[in-house]
């Protein structure tokens, strides 16, 4: 046996390391740079959203880069899926209460709930689930009957026409009925037919970003419908008021932003509220004309619309109607039994609707003339809102009327003034004093200026000193500045309700 130097077996070390490749080295150097973590959060929480919930949670260890990521990544929460140990109630809720990004899957199995429907409630009210979408398996609809319900709500749910129709027909007291979209168009999603065939018990129906289908709208019976909300639906005029008409008991009727009608013509012997949103569009057709044939229990009615409102308005009969508003600068024309507005300035009064208490108006600049127009129709006006947008107004009915032509409505009526951006100019003083100097009645006038002006108390006094506060005609009026532009006239139907 041969001796080997320790020379020669240095030397024979460093020509196998010549010849031989070194053993791979472990740790992060031998993985090479890390590539996935340098993609935007985006892509990131897309891969994160597809994997189980417990390998979608466990990325969080991999890096201070993907520990947010989770939170944020669209929601992938699948109890039935797991493997290993199964997710517990208390690990649900944490997972709800701490997620920021919308929610792409929600399976939770009935084994963690029990029969806790307070948690489960909770659970569904979870910000974390908004905007989440749901699809009825064809089998499981069919077999749905719920003999107490009174309220199902729909929203943003794939769900057949036949699905539909089996779920409303095992639902035979329901009271409230909401199907809601998630797509908002247009084109808007065809509504099923069959979700106009509720029960008879309905009071109160809502439907939301979706077209109506004609046929169904003109079949439709109502019969027991109390209150009705369609919001940005698309219907036609024909079908609009076959389902008005077929709402013997309809008590409220909201319409926001709908289209795909011109006219609105209100002929019922129960309404007594309405409300129409509406916003102008170059694809779509939109409300021009509103009449009121007949709506004996009418007390509220309010428009509003872009500014450049060109509306038609005619109330023929309304004999009880309390609150009226919007009216805007640029209506093109108001009728009001046999007064007409042809635009507010060009006024014939012939009608005096004394049952009229607010009156809610939108006006470029303020006009004293255009108020006292209204004032003579309306003269018994408990509470007027104006909304005005130029900081000047017209100088030529900025003269102070004769007192001795005296107005009903600022002798005996007039208890409150609200002027939305009051600006404090000259003009805007002089609107604000007529009221101060001549309204007998008035107990509060409420000025909304710009918020840096309510911090100057200089310039609050010397706006109550131009108003001349101490020459009020109502001794026990009231002036305040506010700048939260609270112009909720709405509210007031309330208080006229036990009159």
């Amino acid at each position: 046996m041969g001796v080997v130097t320790r020379a020669q077996a240095k030397a024979t070390k460093g020509q196998q390391s010549d010849s031989e490749e070194s053993p791979p080295r472990r740790g992060r150097e031998a993985r090479g740079p890390d590539l996935i973590s340098l993609l935007p959060d985006e892509v990131l929480g897309s891969v994160i959203s597809l994997l189980p919930t417990k390998e979608g949670a466990r990325t969080q260890i991999l890096s201070s880069r993907w520990r947010p990521l989770w939170r944020s990544a669209p929601l992938n929460l699948d109890t039935l899926h797991t493997r290993g140990r199964s997710i517990t109630k208390a690990v649900v809720s944490r997972i709800l209460s701490e997620h920021r990004g919308v929610a792409r899957c929600f399976n939770v199995s009935r084994s963690i709930l029990g029969d806790d429907s307070d948690t489960l409630d909770g659970w569904l009210r979870s910000p974390a689930l908004d905007n989440l979408s749901c699809q009825f398996p064809e089998d499981t609809a069919h077999q749905l009957h719920f003999p107490n319900l009174e309220h199902l709500e729909l929203q943003s749910v794939t769900i057949s026409e036949d699905s539909l129709l089996s779920m409303l027909a095992g639902c035979p007291v329901l009271d409230k009925f909401e199907l809601i979209y998630g797509y908002e168009g247009p084109p808007r999603p065809q509504m099923p037919p069959s979700a106009l065939r509720f029960s008879s018990t309905l009071r109160v129906a809502e439907f939301v970003r979706c077209q109506f289908p004609n046929a169904a709208a003109c079949q439709a019976h109502f019969r027991n419908l109390q209150h009705l909300n369609l919001e940005m639906v698309t219907i036609s005029e024909g079908s609009l008021h076959a389902m008005l008409s077929s709402c013997p008991v309809l008590n409220s009727l909201i319409l926001n932003y709908c289209s795909g009608f011109r006219c609105l013509m209100i002929n019922s012997p129960k309404l007594k509220h309405v409300e129409r949103y509406f916003g102008r569009s170059e694809t779509e057709i939109t409300l021009e004309e509103l009449t009121v044939v007949n709506a004996p229990c009418l007390e509220k009615l309010h428009h509003r619309a872009p500014y450049e409102d060109s509306m038609y308005i005619s109330i023929i009969s309304a004999p009880k109607l309390k609150i009226l508003g919007r009216i805007t600068e640029g209506i093109f024309r108001l009728e009001l039994g046999t007064t007409v507005f042809n635009g507010l300035h060009d006024v014939r009064v012939a009608t005096i609707m004394r049952t009229v208490k607010v009156l809610s108006l939108r006006i470029e600049y303020l006009d004293l003339d255009v108020i006292i127009n209204f004032m003579k129709c309306f003269s018994c006006m408990e509470k007027l809102y104006i909304k005005t947008y130029l900081m000047d107004m017209n100088t030529e009915s900025m003269r102070l009327h004769n007192s001795k032509d005296r107005l009903e409505c600022l002798d005996l009526h007039l208890k409150k003034l609200r002027i939305s951006y009051y600006h404090g100019t000259r003009s805007h003083v002089e609107f604000a004093k007529f009221f101060v100097l001549n309204a007998r009645v008035l107990e509060s006038m409420v000025l909304d200026v710009e918020h840096r002006k309510i911090g100057y108390d200089w310039w609050i006094e010397n706006q109550r000193r131009q108003l001349q506060l101490k020459k009020r005609a109502s001794i026990g009026a009231q002036l305040s500045f506010t700048s939260d532009d609270c112009f909720n006239y709405l509210n007031d139907i309330h208080e006229f309700r036990s009159m």
